[in-house]
């Protein structure tokens, strides 16, 4: 297993992916762990009253609904793979955090939706405040 680094990844089906990669190889198949992928999508608008063009560059998640940081491609689905230099990988970073701000996923958890959920604080609050008044075996006195 290699050090990360940040790179520009051509996949196979045409896309650039910017993001840390890490080769690795696990019996032997090689693939790449990307950690936080980005694409980055160039929006380009006619003035025809100025006669100019104006263009823009939009950053997003590769993944745009995964609420996962990290993406594995096999080896095959690479094409080219070139390391960013100190410029494009400031630029990488700037636009991860835009990315992540426009995403669709925030990484919010709900706890009744995941695993180990067990009750509403206030449910249970009420239940054990219940037992403990039916409770036969009260302290005299103020607690």
């Amino acid at each position: 297993m290699m050090d990360p680094f940040h790179a520009t990844v051509k996949m196979v089906t045409g896309e650039e992916v910017l993001a840390e990669v890490m080769p690795t190889e696990e019996n032997g198949s090689e693939f790449f762990v990307l950690s936080n992928p980005i694409i980055i999508s160039e929006n380009v608008q006619i003035d025809q009253e100025r006669g100019i063009a104006i263009s823009g560059l939009i950053p997003k998640k590769w993944m745009t609904y995964s609420s996962d940081d990290l993406s594995i491609v096999n080896r095959s689905h690479v094409i080219s793979m070139s390391e960013l230099d100190s410029f494009g990988v400031e630029f990488y970073e700037k636009a991860l955090m835009v990315a992540k701000a426009t995403s669709p996923i925030k990484k919010k958890v709900t706890t009744d939706r995941n695993s180990g959920f067990v009750g509403k604080i206030e449910a249970l609050r009420n239940k054990l405040e219940k037992d403990y008044k039916d409770s036969h075996d009260l302290p005299n006195g103020p607690l």
